[in-house]
């Protein structure tokens, strides 16, 4: 057995992120049945990022991690620092269980090594094949909970395409139901 299938089935008790995360997993074939939309294999994990040895060696055990799972499954990645002092993690990759143990397996890294107050999003996007525009499902780890994100060209939101993702999986993912805690996240890496 791989380490991704053991770290995957080897969750028990109470609702971590990484469990949360991977529900992901059962709600993306409603997305894409009910709504079109296809995973375009692009998320991102955003982190607040800090000087020191120690948040220093968990992006190296990351990297590390994520440099050694290659031949468990296909991912690429990057990190990059944004403009308000965010590093992020970006992950691109063919298959959303890959995409989903990568993403769990580092905040469970990040976790490990006392940073989980620093965890902000991660953002999933998809690309709808009815209107060919980008969508985004955003996991907030402060709430513990998903919402979407659909952005328009001139730094607008598409409302109307938000609650119809968030009707179309609402009972499969923990979803934020206050929208004005729905944060646009203008700049995403990707």
């Amino acid at each position: 057995m791989s380490f991704f299938k053991k770290f995957k089935t080897s969750a028990s008790g109470p609702k971590t992120d990484s469990d949360i995360i991977f529900s992901l997993s059962s709600a993306y074939a409603i997305l894409e049945t009910k709504l079109g939309l296809e995973i375009t294999g692009k998320c991102a994990l955003s982190i607040k990022d800090t000087s020191g040895m120690y948040f220093s060696e968990m992006k190296e055990d990351i990297q590390r991690f994520l440099d050694i799972s290659k031949p468990d499954f296909e991912l690429s990645h990057s990190m990059r620092v944004d403009k308000y002092g965010y590093l992020w993690i970006v992950l691109e990759g063919s298959y959303m269980d890959d995409i989903l143990t990568g993403i769990a397996a580092m905040s469970d890294t990040i976790a490990e090594k006392g940073f989980s107050n620093q965890l902000l999003i991660t953002a999933f996007e998809f690309l709808s094949t009815k209107s060919n525009n980008k969508q985004y499902l955003i996991y907030n780890y402060k709430l513990s909970r998903f919402y979407p994100f659909v952005p328009s060209d001139n730094k607008t939101r598409r409302i109307e395409d938000e609650l119809k993702i968030m009707a179309a999986v609402a009972d499969e993912l923990p979803f934020e139901r206050d929208m004005t805690l729905w944060y646009p996240i203008w700049e995403l890496p990707f």
